[in-house]
């Protein structure tokens, strides 16, 4: 960790969130539990990961439920607490960390318990898993506590290896290893706990470099070309339809707003409003979709002027 944090975000919008109470329709067999992330997909279907029961579900776009998917293939571990010296078990739960939409409709999830990454199709099939079930490790068929995957319009793809390893790997679209980057640390091209990816539409990747409390900004041949500091533990990143890049920092309860530069333009943080946003993404109408991990919610946000 860098041994300097960066300052915690404070309120500073001349708008507001506004969220919607009555959204979303939880059937009453599911409770929601550490909501960890969201995707969107080009139907309009949202997909969730939480840590409880029923870890991994799709809403229809209205808000009410439509399925549960990959119950088959879930299965309860215990992940270790890695920020500290020394490895620390934690519950015997459900671990999914986040989730990725590609622009084929497939559903990518990360399960940092069991260090896999598995890809679905629409409907709902499992059609890959990659890692070894259980088994940590560091090279180009093990991950230690994977956090995030992110798939190119080319099929070549990217996976936040966040926890245990701090780095980043690039495989191409039949999911051959390219290359891989990274170790933890604090100078450019290290990380500390490596997050989440987003893309624009320029093939620029946006990399949350939680415990570093920045951004990086990597082309497609790996290279750093911007790195943007002081962004206290930013977790959950999405570059939205409107050309911004919005961002959850949890451990302050805030939402974030940043231009392709890397300036920030708004920060939503009103006391007592969020619990840990650990995740977001943003709907091409500009809706703001939030996964809460300490107040165990799934959030429809609209921006209000106050």
């Amino acid at each position: 960790m860098n041994p300097t944090r960066a300052p915690a975000f404070v309120h500073n919008s001349k708008t507001r969130l506004q969220i919607d109470p009555d959204w979303p329709v939880i059937p009453d067999h599911i409770t929601l539990f550490c909501v960890s992330g969201t995707a969107l997909d080009s139907r309009g279907y949202l997909y969730v990961v939480h840590r409880g029961n029923n870890p991994f579900l799709r809403f229809n776009p209205d808000g009410s439920f439509d399925r549960e998917i990959g119950a088959e293939v879930m299965k309860k571990s215990i992940a270790d607490n890695l920020m500290g010296e020394k490895p620390i078990p934690m519950d015997l739960r459900n671990w999914l960390h986040c989730v990725h939409v590609d622009p084929w409709d497939n559903v990518w999830i990360t399960d940092v318990g069991r260090h896999l990454i598995m890809r679905f199709d629409p409907e709902g099939n499992l059609t890959k898993t990659m890692g070894v079930d259980g088994v940590s490790g560091c090279d180009a068929e093990h991950f230690h506590q994977p956090t995030h995957v992110c798939v190119m319009p080319s099929g070549e793809f990217f996976v936040s290896d966040g926890y245990g390893n701090s780095r980043v790997i690039k495989y191409n679209a039949e999911g051959e290893f390219i290359k891989d980057w990274g170790s933890r640390g604090t100078v450019i091209g290290e990380f500390h706990t490596p997050h989440i990816i987003t893309v624009d539409e320029d093939g620029l990747l946006y990399i949350s470099d939680r415990e570093n409390d920045r951004v990086l900004v990597y082309n497609q041949d790996c290279e750093c070309i911007a790195e943007w500091p002081g962004l206290h533990s930013v977790d959950g990143l999405d570059y939205a339809p409107n050309g911004f890049i919005y961002g959850g920092a949890g451990l302050d309860g805030a939402i974030l707003r940043l231009d392709k530069q890397g300036n920030l333009l708004d920060v939503w943080a009103e006391p007592g409003l969020l619990g840990y946003p650990h995740g977001v993404t943003v709907a091409p109408d500009g809706t703001l979709y939030i996964s809460e991990t300490n107040n165990h919610r799934l959030l429809r946000a609209k921006i209000q002027a106050v």
